[in-house]
C-alpha cells in the first residue's frame, strides 16, 4: 500500500475522529432528550430514504466510479457526470410527485403523515445529489473536502436539532427529521461548490464523452437490484423489528447501531479512498495484485482491531446513552460484523468491479438478503433486538465470502483466507458470549485472546504498520529533535 493512500487516509481519518467525537456528544444528549419510540421511527425514516436513493440511483453512480478515469479532461468527467446524474435526479422527482399527491389525497395510507412524507422525498433527492457530489470529490482525491463536509454534516445536524429540541418539547420526530434533511442539504450545497468546474453543465461538450447513456446504463443496471437487495438485506433486521415488536424496540436496535456507526465511520474513511484508487491502480498496472492484497491485510487488522475493542466497551457505550437505552449493549457486539465484514469485502471484490461482472453482485446481495430474512424470521421473534443483530452479523460474513468468491474467479489474489476465518470464528464467539453476558473478567480474558490472535496471524503487517507510524511520527517526539 502506498503513502499516497496513507496520506490521503490520514487527512480523512482527522475527520473520523472529529465525527466520532461529535457522536459521543450528539447521541447521548438526543437519546437523553427523545423517547425510543421517536428515535426509532426516525431510524425508520432513515431506513425508507436509503432505499429510495438505492433503487433511484438507478446504478449510475457506479458507473460513474468505473468510467471515470478513461480519460483526464474536465470537459470528460462534466459530460459523463451530467450523463450518469439526470437519469436519477428527473426519475425521483417522479417518483417524489407521486408520493406527495397520494399521501396529500389519501389514496395510500403510509406510516408518516404527508409533512414527514415530504421530507422524506426532498431527503431522497438531496441524498441522491449529495452522493454524486461527493463521489466526485472523492475521485479526486480531495480528501480534505470529504472529511469537512463529513464533520459539518454532524455539526449542522447538533446546532438544528439539539435546540430545537431543547426549546420546543415536543413534534421530536419532525424536529430530527428537519435537522437531517437541512444538514444533508447544506453539505450538498458545499461539496457542489467546491468542485463547481465539473459541476457547470452549461459548459458541457457531450461529444468528447464517448460512452452514450445506454451504454452507461447496461453498465449499471444490474447495481439497481443489487444495491437495492444490499439496502433491503440492511433494513430487514429493523423492518422485522417493526414487524414483530415495537417503536421502542427499533429505537433501542438504532441506539445501538450508533455506536456501530463510530466504527463506520473507518468504514466509510477507507472506502472513499480504496475503490477509486483500486481501480486506478488496476487500469495502470493491471497483473499487480501485491497492492490488492495489502490493502487487504492492513484493514483487516483495523477494522478487527476496532470491532473487538468496542465490543468490549459495550458497557460504557450503553451508560452514555441514559437509562431507556441500556439493553443497547446486548444488541451491540453482533452488530459489529457489519462494518468489519463490508469495509474489508470493498478490498477483495475487486474482480467484479474491474471485469465489469456487475450481475454477480446481484447475486451477492440477494444471497445475503435471503440469509438475514431467514435469521431474522427465526430469531427476532425469540430473542427481539439481539437476535436481529445475531441474523445480521452473520448474513454480513456471507456477504463477505460471496463477494470474495466470486470476485476471486475473475481477479485471482491470495487473501490468506483460511487464517481470516480462523479470526472471524474465535471474534464470533467473543460476540455471541458479550451478546448474553453483561461485562466481567470473561470479557477481559476474551478480549486479550482475540488481540493475541490478531496480532499473531498478521505479525508481518503489524510490525509494518508499527514501522510506518514510527517513521511518521516519531521524529515529532521532544527527544527526537
Amino acid at each position: 500500500m502506498n503513502r499516497n493512500f496513507l496520506k490521503h487516509f490520514a487527512i480523512i481519518g482527522s475527520g473520523t475522529i472529529m465525527n466520532m467525537f461529535l457522536g459521543l456528544i450528539n447521541a447521548p444528549i438526543i437519546t437523553r432528550m427523545v423517547d425510543p419510540e421517536e428515535y426509532g421511527q426516525l431510524s425508520i425514516f432513515n431506513m425508507y430514504a436509503n432505499i429510495g436513493v438505492m433503487v433511484l440511483c438507478l446504478g449510475l453512480d457506479q458507473a460513474l466510479v468505473r468510467y471515470y478515469y478513461e480519460q483526464d479532461t474536465i470537459e470528460y468527467k462534466r459530460s459523463l457526470l451530467f450523463r450518469c446524474i439526470q437519469l436519477p435526479v428527473l426519475m425521483s422527482m417522479l417518483a417524489s410527485g407521486f408520493v406527495i399527491v397520494t399521501s396529500a389525497t389519501g389514496m395510500i395510507a403510509f406510516e408518516f403523515p404527508t409533512t414527514i412524507m415530504i421530507f422524506l422525498c426532498i431527503f431522497v433527492i438531496t441524498q441522491i445529489i449529495y452522493r454524486f457530489s461527493v463521489l466526485v470529490v472523492r475521485l479526486e482525491y480531495k480528501s480534505g473536502v470529504y472529511s469537512m463536509a463529513n464533520v459539518m454534516n454532524k455539526i449542522m445536524y447538533m446546532v438544528i436539532a439539539i435546540p430545537a429540541v431543547l426549546l420546543i418539547r415536543g413534534h421530536y420526530l419532525l424536529l430530527l427529521v428537519i435537522a437531517t434533511v437541512g444538514a444533508e442539504c447544506f453539505c450538498m450545497i458545499y461539496t457542489i461548490a467546491v468542485q463547481k468546474e465539473t459541476w457547470n453543465f452549461y459548459r458541457q461538450d457531450r461529444s468528447v464523452c464517448s460512452f452514450k447513456q445506454d451504454e452507461l446504463l447496461k453498465y449499471a443496471y444490474p447495481y439497481i437490484f443489487s444495491m437495492g437487495i444490499t439496502t433491503l438485506f440492511q433494513a430487514i433486521d429493523k423492518m422485522s423489528l417493526n414487524m414483530h415488536c415495537t417503536y421502542a424496540e427499533v429505537g433501542i436496535y438504532a441506539s445501538a447501531m450508533t455506536f456501530v456507526n463510530l466504527s463506520a465511520l473507518v468504514q466509510r474513511t477507507f472506502n472513499t479512498l480504496w475503490t477509486p484508487m483500486a481501480v486506478e491502480h488496476y487500469t495502470k498496472d493491471p497483473e499487480d495484485t501485491s497492492f490488492h492484497q495489502k490493502g487487504n491485510q492492513m484493514i483487516t487488522i483495523v477494522m478487527f482491531f476496532i470491532g473487538i475493542t468496542l465490543i468490549l466497551l459495550k458497557d460504557v457505550f450503553a451508560l452514555l446513552l441514559g437509562s431507556k437505552y441500556r439493553i443497547s449493549a446486548y444488541i451491540f457486539p453482533c452488530l459489529m460484523f457489519n462494518p468489519i465484514m463490508y469495509t474489508i469485502s470493498e478490498t477483495t471484490v475487486g474482480g467484479l468491479i474491474f471485469k465489469k461482472k456487475s450481475k454477480l453482485q446481484v447475486v451477492v446481495a440477494l444471497g445475503a438478503c435471503i440469509t438475514n430474512i431467514i435469521g431474522n424470521a427465526i430469531l427476532v421473534p425469540v430473542f427481539g433486538g439481539q437476535g436481529a443483530a445475531i441474523s445480521t452479523g452473520f448474513s454480513y460474513i456471507v456477504f463477505f465470502s460471496l463477494r470474495t468468491f466470486l470476485a476471486n474467479k475473475y481477479y485471482y489474489v491470495d487473501f490468506k483466507l483460511k487464517k481470516f476465518y480462523l479470526l472471524t470464528l474465535i471474534v464470533a464467539i467473543y460476540a455471541l458470549y458479550n451478546t448474553f453476558i453483561a461485562f466481567n473478567m470473561g470479557s477481559i480474558i476474551g478480549y486479550l485472546i482475540c488481540v493475541a490472535l490478531l496480532a499473531a496471524l498478521y505479525r508481518e503487517h503489524v510490525r509494518w504498520g508499527f514501522a510506518y507510524l514510527w517513521d511518521t511520527f516519531g521524529k515529532m517526539l521532544p527527544w527526537k529533535k
